[in-house]
């Protein structure tokens, strides 16, 4: 290490401890550029700033740390994992943003918990978080807020379901998505789509495996409707798409039969 480094660390380091919280936030993001994997026990305290500006400084350089030396990746998701349960709103949502980033499925149980425990405010950052982990098994707990009254969480759900049934391979999602097609199909309609794996599904799905009627409105059939027939037409896409809105007049049993 040449004497002009030696004295820039001296520099960079006593902006660590300094009142003005653009320092703080100057130090994490120094760390980020050229910080190593010790370095990141020096950031755990920022992320708990009362400066919102230093906690997203710090936020932003956690991921980069644990995505540059996976070996430190464990440890830094235990302390972020303890972050959320005994931590206060502003710094559960700065680190709700990291667990969304690091997309580790380690995460799920505290994400899932918050998601189904907490208020808009928090259930957001949790959506958000969800979103990046690509799992088809948190569709379930994203049921509950995909028609919350809240406008901003009600999207952030569509968009994460959307996220979620794109990132499943081509081949698996019959299989993976037909059990979840209601939440599906609510989510490509509020975005008013109706997206290949939805016409997948309802082109191949086995008539029995299909989920039990949910009670669309009038509106909402007359939009599918619409949807559906910018599509090519399919023989089998129509039927099961029937089948799902209008049971009353499409009795499986007696077509089984």
């Amino acid at each position: 290490m040449s004497f002009l480094d030696f004295l820039r660390g001296l520099t960079i380091g006593r902006k660590l401890k300094s009142e003005d919280p653009l320092d703080r936030a100057y130090f994490s993001l120094f760390i980020r550029r050229r910080g190593k994997a010790k370095d990141i026990k020096r950031i755990y305290p920022l992320i708990e700033d009362s400066d919102w500006n230093v906690r997203n400084a710090a936020a932003a350089t956690i991921i980069e740390l644990a995505s540059k030396y996976p070996e430190i990746k464990k440890n830094v998701l235990n302390h972020l994992h303890n972050l959320i349960e005994n931590s206060s709103l502003a710094i559960k949502l700065s680190t709700l943003e990291v667990l969304g980033h690091l997309k580790d499925y380690g995460s799920k149980p505290y994400l899932v918990k918050i998601l189904e425990e907490s208020d808009y405010d928090l259930q957001y950052a949790a959506i958000r978080a969800i979103g990046y982990l690509d799992d088809v098994d948190v569709l379930n707990p994203l049921k509950n807020v995909v028609y919350a009254r809240d406008y901003i969480t009600r999207r952030a759900a569509i968009l994460s379901v959307v996220r979620i049934a794109n990132s499943v391979k081509e081949e698996e999602q019959v299989g993976k998505l037909t059990d979840h097609m209601h939440i599906v199909m609510e989510s490509y309609l509020e975005l008013e789509e109706l997206g290949e794996t939805i016409c997948k599904i309802m082109d191949f799905a086995e008539v029995d495996k299909l989920p039990e009627m949910k009670g669309y409105s009038e509106s909402e059939i007359v939009k599918l409707e619409g949807l559906i027939e910018q599509k090519d037409y399919s023989v089998e896409l129509y039927q099961n798409f029937a089948r799902l809105i209008f049971p009353v007049y499409f009795p499986l049993d007696e077509e089984e039969n």
